[in-house]
């Protein structure tokens, strides 16, 4: 069965779009043999618009390339939208005008209105003998679509060929009450994938949403994007919205048994200043570089805080693959956490305004609409190493 993934924090703005493209990129390139499989779930579109060309606009109230590329290179049928309503109905053809119904907002759930009822999960769309569906109908490789839309463009970098996305445009038409069935079958489909496939999903913020839980119930490998600063911590326990992410891992638990899957295999500290490049170790803390002294005391205490309510009353370490097996904080940091370092503004911005993954980025100059920057090759490669390895730690 493919390995799947997905990227998940209640707080906007912590990276979860941002590692995931860059990750997934370098996962391909890392291994040719494989394919990467990036399902947009977001309602920003981020990753879609990252992988497709990048976040650039030719002027500033006009869409980005990336977006403007995946909506003339996609039809809604083909799109994560379509996805859905397939994972919903099990219709696997175009979506009639009944499909394409789903009552609430933003793609047929409101945030700000107590969720509806569950429904019976009697249906049986897993045991109907119904076809699993084929989620390489709702994949496009960015580098075909890139060369059919932008016509290959004057970039001077190729994705990887085994990079796939399901792409979003903002529209996730999930209700509450389609969940169940949407569940089995995306289960269904990930388990007919070839086993050289893994899949890596991408949400957002809006932890309770009916698409969030389709991942979360579908996807075994919970990737935790985090920042370290501490009310963004605190948000993932206590959120007034209903969004904090163990709360929701926590209902969903409870719904029944297996019905939650994803468990924390990895959490990835983002934008964290660095002392100098080479790897380090930090009391169990593994990190593809040597972070500032500051940061390293306040990951330990974020470490230290998980690991203390994790002994005290079983209340983190269910959500945590293999949380049963440390039997120290040492064991503890060695396992769950990795971080990745606040780049080169130049480099990043770079590398999401192009759509090009730190991975495949040149070095040198680079112009591209109001973009025209020097890439240093040094600062270039002590990062494009950094990702490597931080690759290799995510997906080991």
């Amino acid at each position: 069965m493919a390995e799947t993934y997905v990227f998940a924090n209640n707080k906007g703005g912590s990276g979860k779009s941002t590692i995931a493209f860059q990750l997934a990129a370098s996962l391909a390139k890392q291994r040719p043999k494989t394919q990467v499989l990036a399902i947009d779930l977001s309602l920003y579109s981020d990753l879609t618009t990252m992988l497709c060309g990048g976040t650039s606009r030719p002027s500033l109230l006009a869409a980005s390339r990336g977006a403007q590329t995946a909506l003339e290179g996609t039809s809604k049928d083909e799109r994560v939208e379509g996805l859905l309503r397939a994972l919903a109905t099990g219709k696997q053809g175009g979506m009639t005008d009944e499909d394409a119904q789903v009552s609430g907002l933003f793609g047929g759930w409101n945030p700000f209105s107590p969720s509806k009822p569950r429904a019976n999960a009697s249906s049986g769309a897993d045991a109907s003998g119904e076809k699993p569906i084929d989620l390489k109908r709702f994949a496009v490789r960015p580098v075909d679509l890139l060369e059919e839309v932008d016509k290959g463009g004057d970039v001077p970098w190729t994705l990887p060929g085994n990079l796939w996305v399901c792409c979003s445009c903002g529209e996730l038409p999930l209700g509450p009450q389609e969940v169940p069935d949407a569940v089995r079958r995306l289960r269904a489909a990930i388990a007919a994938l070839p086993q050289n496939w893994i899949v890596v999903i991408d949400t957002d913020h809006l932890a309770k949403a009916p698409v969030s839980e389709l991942a979360f119930c579908s996807a075994s490998k919970l990737v935790l994007p985090l920042s370290i600063d501490d009310n963004d911590f605190s948000r993932l326990f206590i959120d007034p919205t209903g969004n904090a992410l163990f709360d929701v891992l926590e209902a969903l638990e409870g719904r029944e048994p297996g019905w939650l899957q994803a468990k924390v295999h990895k959490v990835v500290f983002n934008s964290i200043l660095h002392y100098q490049n080479a790897p380090s170790q930090n009391d169990g803390v593994s990190l593809p570089f040597t972070p500032a002294k500051a940061c390293i005391q306040q990951m330990k205490n974020m470490c230290d805080q998980m690991y203390s309510v994790h002994e005290a009353d079983d209340k983190l370490v269910r959500f945590f693959s293999e949380g049963h097996k440390c039997g120290s904080v040492e064991d503890f940091r060695a396992r769950y956490f990795s971080g990745m370092r606040k780049a080169s503004e130049i480099v990043m911005n770079a590398s999401k305004l192009l759509g090009c993954p730190i991975c495949v980025l040149p070095s040198g100059p680079i112009a591209i609409d109001a973009l025209s920057c020097n890439i240093d090759a040094k600062v270039l490669g002590a990062l494009q190493n950094e990702v490597d390895l931080l690759t290799r730690s995510v997906f080991s």
